[in-house]
Parts: structure tokens; C-alpha cells; sequence
């Protein structure tokens, strides 16, 4: 599911944008939180980067997502 919003400067929709690597896709990675067998034994996840972009001013704003 892509997260939208607001641009906090000029309250306009952001917009999709496309995030370009050398190497691929930018992840993150996070704590597992839960009680299953990834957090017991101390694993984390990776998360999406999904950025959005405000047409108005330019301001970019990255979300993680599962």
C-alpha cells in the first residue's frame, strides 16, 4: 500500500516519484517487533523505500513500507 499525504510547506498532495540507485532499490532495515520466531531470534526486517514528491516546491519525503 503506497503512502500518501500532504506537503507540510505548501499542504498540497504529494505525488509518486521514482528513487534511482546504482545498485537497486533502497531498503530499510528495522527491529523485528512481535512475538515470532524472526524477533526471538533477534532478526530484523527490510522495509521498502517508497518516495513521494511535491509538485509545488520540489520537497521529497521517503516513506518505509512493508
Amino acid at each position: 500500500m503506497a503512502t500518501t499525504g500532504r506537503c507540510p510547506d505548501c499542504e498540497v498532495p504529494l505525488e509518486e516519484a521514482d528513487l534511482f540507485t546504482g545498485n537497486g532499490e533502497f531498503r530499510v532495515r528495522t527491529e523485528e517487533n512481535g512475538d515470532d520466531l524472526l524477533a526471538a531470534v533477534g532478526a530484523s526486517t527490510a522495509l521498502d523505500v517508497v518516495p513521494r514528491r511535491c509538485p509545488d516546491c520540489g520537497l521529497v519525503r521517503l516513506y518505509a513500507e512493508e
